[in-house]
């Protein structure tokens, strides 16, 4: 299927209640972002393959930041907020070519197939579980550590995350949407620690 298909199908998709379902917004870590960038230590290179409006790394401390997306939106607006080096790699690519034993990396891939195909920024160019299946599939012979983020209830990706033996915490926002509060499920390949962070725009400042 498509990029341009699956927009079309979820445009057309209606709730039970005949209503369509429609998600604006940018998509990303929004309202869990600082609360993520806890459980990210200081490190020596640091990466998004999915960084979208880098939402978490302005809250992360790191000798090298590489901030990558797909999305041609998502590239500008990361060069004129951001002062680290920003590439345009589909995320396979992206951690290959940075994986090593000082890498770190936050892995947000898409969650949601309907809150692309009301959004022309962002790209989707496979399903969301897709990405989920892929990444753990190059898990086994990543150096790096990393932590992955999903929606909370795994809505489009069968439980995978929670399903796959790694370490799991739910970080909850106290905002709401439809009635239930936003959360973000993350897994990682170590146990969740907390850390005292340095926002990145700070870091950059004083060094």
């Amino acid at each position: 299927m498509t990029v341009r298909e699956i927009r079309d199908a979820r445009r057309n998709k209606t709730s039970q209640l005949g209503t369509n379902i429609l998600l604006k917004g940018y998509p990303g870590l929004t309202h869990t972002a600082h609360q993520i960038a806890e459980y990210i230590p200081k490190c020596k290179v640091y990466v998004e393959p999915f960084a979208g409006l880098g939402r978490t790394a302005k809250h992360v401390t790191a000798d090298t930041v590489i901030l990558n997306d797909m999305s041609d939106f998502a590239i500008k607006y990361l060069k004129s907020h951001f002062d680290v080096k920003i590439t345009h790699l589909d995320f396979v690519e992206c951690i290959k070519q940075n994986d090593s034993r000082i890498t770190f990396f936050l892995i947000d891939p898409p969650w949601r197939e309907n809150i692309y195909a009301n959004n022309e920024g962002p790209v989707l160019d496979r399903r969301p579980i897709e990405y989920y299946q892929k990444f753990f599939s190059m898990v086994p012979t990543l150096k790096g550590d990393w932590i992955l983020c999903s929606d909370k209830d795994e809505h489009e990706i069968r439980k995978i995350c929670s399903k796959s033996g790694y370490y799991t915490k739910v970080i909850e926002s106290k905002r709401k949407l439809f009635n239930k509060n936003i959360g973000t499920l993350l897994t990682s390949n170590k146990p969740f620690i907390r850390h005292q962070q340095q926002d990145l725009f700070n870091y950059f400042e004083e060094s």
